[in-house]
């Protein structure tokens, strides 16, 4: 019998802005984790914590730009005053441009890079010693199919290839210690207009699922197993 319990688990979501973000709280949330909602903007939150303590999750609000190291240390402070630790952290806040390419400004490229780029980094940086003080943890970075494809344009294709090497860069530097470093790939298809809602809602639940397993104690392999059974749905 495998256990997919995330009781007691403290997990911080980044840039839950979004179904699928909400997805993944719900999913973690069901799995008895203790789960912080990062949002940019508190209102879609708000709503989504209160869905999730109605079935009796534990959930917690937390609105940041984490645009600089002393903000995302901030956030970092509160969580660990109230729960004392972190042991998953999910960087998912991304950001786009939905204008071509002639009229893209350097304020927005730069932008889509502080959010798709900087933002994960500086909460890796802030989050992992606290993992390393309390026996490890496990990051999992959210990135996108886009990084091979180009699809929804260059600037949100260009931000999740950095954000790809980054990943393997980390996971290459905490091999063998008790920091996991995974990385999920979101399908395209959940920004496609054409797709139904009914596909898109099937993916998403694929992809929380995913999420879940990722944050088991499970080696690669087993996940892999585990993933192709369906034995989480």
């Amino acid at each position: 019998m495998f256990d997919l319990s995330l009781n007691n688990k403290v997990v911080l979501v980044t840039g839950v802005d979004d179904m699928l973000g909400a997805a993944i709280c719900k999913r973690l949330a069901e799995a008895g984790a203790i789960v912080w909602i990062h949002r940019f903007n508190t209102n879609v939150a708000v709503d989504l914590q209160r869905e999730i303590r109605a079935f009796g999750g534990l959930a917690s609000i937390i609105t940041s730009d984490l645009q600089t190291a002393a903000e995302v240390q901030a956030v970092v402070k509160k969580i660990t005053k109230e729960n004392e630790k972190i042991d998953i952290l999910i960087n998912y806040a991304e950001e786009s441009a939905d204008t071509s390419i002639d009229q893209l400004t350097p304020s927005a490229w730069q932008v889509a890079f502080r959010v798709n780029v900087d933002v994960p980094f500086l909460c890796c940086q802030a989050i992992i010693p606290v993992m390393l003080g309390l026996n490890g943890g496990t990051i999992i970075n959210i990135t996108s199919q886009a990084a091979s494809t180009g699809d929804v344009g260059p600037v949100y294709a260009a931000g999740k290839s950095a954000f790809q090497s980054f990943t393997k860069g980390l996971a290459t530097e905490f091999a063998g210690t008790t920091i996991k470093v995974k990385e999920l790939v979101a399908p395209i298809s959940l920004h496609n207009q054409n797709s139904s809602l009914q596909v898109k809602n099937k993916v998403m639940a694929a992809v929380a699922n995913k999420i879940l397993l990722l944050c088991s104690p499970y080696l690669d392999e087993e996940i892999e197993d585990l993933d192709k059974e369906g034995v989480n749905k």
